[in-house]
């Protein structure tokens, strides 16, 4: 994967500082035939305040078509991309690819603005999908504190083995939620971290769907590529 045209992927570290995301949760509900006033106990609000909410989205432009990508999509060759992130309070943001071969930290950073979205490479710029690898895949993490367990990619690449371990026991410090009807959603205002000016000029910063987790926010997008077949003459 590349940015616009000749990049290479790891010339995006530069834009690292730049980014930012966080995530949102949304609480489950129990139903039952009669309503009932819930009690709020010290573990109820301690679960509450524990969530971590943010708006994260992937950007597809398709040729002249532009979508909204799933956690699970297939795209080819050429195809570009655009990481949204908008956190509800401020946390530090992951940003970690991997092409199933090698790992690449994007992103880490403390996300103080609570106003600000975070836009990957940034706002006037795609990652482009080279079709070299047949997988392409982001995993995007908010945390209200900063992770000892990735501190280390900070100094030195791992390998795709080792990542693949620490990545399942993250997720399972969270419990990934999608916001539904009975959540209270939250607005959009202020500036782009990663490219200047109001985030009131992306009509797609408005869309963004409302993730969240317990303690700690993961959302993955995986992305099969379709390589070109070479014919033989």
């Amino acid at each position: 994967m590349r940015l616009n045209s000749m990049f290479s992927f790891c010339v995006i570290m530069f834009f690292m500082i730049s980014t930012i995301m966080i995530p949102f949760s949304p609480a489950f509900i129990h139903a039952t035939g009669v309503k009932e006033k819930k009690e709020v106990t010290k573990e109820n609000r301690v679960g509450k305040e524990s969530r971590v909410r943010a708006k994260i989205g992937i950007q597809i432009k398709s040729r002249k078509k532009i979508t909204r990508a799933r956690s699970r999509e297939r795209l080819r060759a050429g195809d570009l991309i655009r990481l949204y992130v908008h956190s509800e309070k401020g946390c530090y943001i992951y940003i970690i690819h991997t092409d199933g071969k090698s790992v690449n930290l994007l992103n880490i950073t403390e996300q103080k603005i609570q106003s600000s979205t975070l836009i990957l490479p940034f706002a006037q710029a795609f990652y482009e999908i080279d079709g070299k690898s047949p997988m392409e895949k982001f995993t995007i993490i908010c945390a209200p504190e900063k992770l000892s367990e990735l501190s280390g990619m900070e100094r030195q690449t791992i390998s795709y083995a080792n990542w693949s371990i620490m990545e399942a026991e993250l997720a399972q410090k969270s419990n990934l939620l999608i916001s539904d009807e009975e959540h209270q959603p939250f607005a959009i205002a202020g500036n782009v971290r990663g490219g200047g000016g109001s985030s009131n000029a992306d009509p797609f910063i408005r869309e963004l769907q409302i993730f969240s987790g317990n303690g700690l926010l993961i959302k993955t997008y995986e992305f099969k590529i379709k390589t070109k077949i070479k014919t033989k003459k």
